[in-house]
């Protein structure tokens, strides 16, 4: 068991999942959007739209370079 060993820890270079909260702000949104449609509230349609744009910023890999 070398310092190397020692050194690295596996948990420091796994990131979480973009997608996974890419899809939750989504599925939130599109929720918003039936809630806000449903009960003509323009509050929840706004967030609605709030939520499917933080969702695809979060999770649109047409954001980064080709």
């Amino acid at each position: 068991m070398g310092l190397n060993n020692i050194m690295y820890n596996h948990n420091m270079t796994s990131r979480r999942p973009r997608k996974r909260f890419s899809m939750i702000f989504l599925i939130l949104g599109m929720a918003f959007l039936a809630i806000g449609l449903a009960t003509d509230q323009t509050t929840f349609t706004w967030a609605s739209i709030a939520f499917v744009l933080i969702s695809l910023v979060m999770g649109g890999k047409w954001l980064r370079k080709k």
